[in-house]
């Protein structure tokens, strides 16, 4: 568990305070113009203890940060507000064979403060935190600006895995069409339901993001709404793209199938084809088989070797003749 307090003043200035000092946030909150961000990482009970006590965090937000594996939603509490959002945590975990990574982000916001918990390392709030401390004007001057900063850095975490998605789907997609795609079948359905669970997380983060817009929350001003407005097309791209991915891993699908198909047909009709090819040879021989006393031929001196050139030169005839219909 760490726990991190990054306070900004009002000249610009900022003042990391770890450990024991983190007893001065009731004293940091009381003094104007300063913003207070409180950074855990694998919240306890401890954590949430100071939560409850320092912030008087509403128990119902100190339960879903126990249980985890919220959906992404927006809770409003007296004086301060819930917001659950997922990002993505490694971004080539699928060339690396593991499959998709998100992390859970929960951030209360409030009158000069933001709580951020997570249990995993975030790529966004290391992103945010490094900003803040280097150019604090850049990323926040209020709580609203603070919290875009750090949705907005949890979003834009979804378009590289989108580009590696549209990269794997192509080349999965020459693949197929290849007749190569060993596999395949079983990484179309990787592919699909990873974008299903994308789409899950997301549909519910752009919601966030619109009631933010619309200023359900009285923390977001006018100057920041420009940021949201941002924020909202952000996700609707990677909504956008989404739903075209998941257009193409059912076309993959499709193609796949039907080139499986295709192979199955070729091997039947190359099947059917060495039966014609056998079956002459075989009828000669059954006629020839067959033990009767006055069957005509069975004196003849070379009956034996005109049988078995009758029996070549039917299956060299037959098969030139599939041959040239492509059958082999």
């Amino acid at each position: 568990m760490i726990r991190t307090c990054l306070v900004r003043a009002a000249d610009g200035s900022v003042k990391t305070l770890e450990g024991s000092n983190l007893d001065e946030l009731r004293h940091l909150r009381a003094k104007k113009d300063q913003l207070v961000w409180l950074e855990i990482l694998d919240p306890d009970t401890e954590s949430l203890e100071v939560l409850a006590r320092e912030f008087n965090i509403h128990p119902l937000a100190l339960e879903d940060m126990k249980k985890r594996r919220q959906r992404p939603k927006i809770d409003t509490y007296p004086d301060q507000h819930m917001v659950v959002t997922y990002e993505v945590t490694e971004e080539r975990s699928r060339r690396k064979g593991r499959s998709l990574q998100l992390g859970e982000i929960h951030l209360i916001a409030g009158e000069g403060y933001l709580i951020s918990a997570h249990w995993q390392p975030s790529p966004a709030i290391e992103a945010t935190l490094e900003r803040f401390r280097t150019r604090p004007e850049v990323v926040a001057t209020t709580v609203g600006q603070l919290l875009y900063s750090v949705l907005d850095a949890a979003v834009d975490g979804y378009f590289p895995l989108l580009d590696e998605v549209s990269e794997q789907i192509d080349t999965l997609e020459d693949r197929i069409l290849e007749g190569g795609a060993k596999g395949g079948l079983r990484e179309v359905l990787v592919i699909k339901r990873d974008l299903l669970e994308l789409r899950r997380m997301l549909a519910p983060q752009r919601d966030i993001a619109n009631a933010l817009l619309r200023r359900d929350v009285e923390l977001i001003g006018e100057a920041e709404a420009p940021y949201y407005q941002d924020l909202y097309d952000h996700l609707l791209r990677v909504l956008d793209a989404l739903d075209l991915y998941r257009d193409l891993v059912a076309s993959a699908l499709d193609a796949n199938l039907s080139v499986t198909n295709n192979n199955l047909n070729a091997v039947m009709k190359r099947l059917t084809a060495f039966t014609v090819v056998l079956m002459v040879p075989t009828l000669i021989a059954g006629v020839y088989g067959m033990n009767f006393r006055n069957m005509p031929e069975l004196r003849f001196q070379y009956g034996y070797f005109i049988t078995l050139g009758v029996m070549v030169l039917s299956i060299v005839l037959i098969g030139a003749y599939f041959k040239a219909r492509d059958w082999f």
